[in-house]
């Protein structure tokens, strides 16, 4: 399937990627993957930002209902009752040795891991839906290709999940926004 995408359209998902990275999540998610969408140059970009599905508005939104890595506040909250998370670790360390806090990746037999030195991120099983969905898109639109336009058509006509949350968060109607994205390819085609 990948190698239909445009080059475009794997350079969104290598930007979903980096998003979830900077965020700090540990996956790929179909709201990375409408960070990347929004992010990106060309019309479904233009289109979403347009809409109001600018980076910053699901950036913010994604922080709120997913929620970022919690570990300084966490650190803040415990220092506050008088526990020394670095005095912990040290001790942890010394009792058990020095991998003893490294978490090592779940590994399943029927399921093909990630090298963590490789630095992949898994995608949610609804993320790898959603780029399942836009091969779907670009058939019934009879296109040769997947592109952005196909991956941020599929993520809108998404009704679970996170990304109906952030749309209706940001005010934006998932059906305006694949009506908005249709025209203007079929307008430019």
């Amino acid at each position: 399937m990948f190698e239909r995408f445009t080059h475009e359209a794997r350079a969104a998902v290598v930007d979903a990627q980096r998003h979830a990275r900077r965020l700090g999540h540990n996956y790929i998610g179909c709201e990375h993957l409408l960070l990347a969408a929004a992010s990106a140059d060309g019309t479904a970009g233009e289109v979403l930002r347009v809409l109001g599905v600018t980076p910053q508005a699901i950036e913010a939104t994604t922080l709120r209902l997913v929620g970022a890595p919690a570990e300084p506040l966490d650190a803040d909250a415990l220092a506050d009752i008088g526990i020394d998370l670095d005095r912990v670790r040290r001790k942890v360390e010394a009792t058990f040795g020095a991998d003893a806090l490294v978490r090592r990746p779940h590994r399943r037999r029927w399921r093909r891991s990630c090298d963590p030195g490789s630095g992949a991120i898994p995608f949610t099983p609804r993320a790898k839906r959603c780029l399942q969905d836009a091969l779907r898109e670009a058939v019934a639109l009879r296109h040769t290709h997947i592109g952005v336009e196909h991956i941020a058509l599929a993520l809108t006509a998404m009704t679970d999940g996170t990304v109906p949350g952030i749309l209706r968060t940001i005010d934006v109607s998932a059906a305006q926004a694949r009506v908005e994205i249709l025209q203007r390819y079929r307008q430019a085609g």
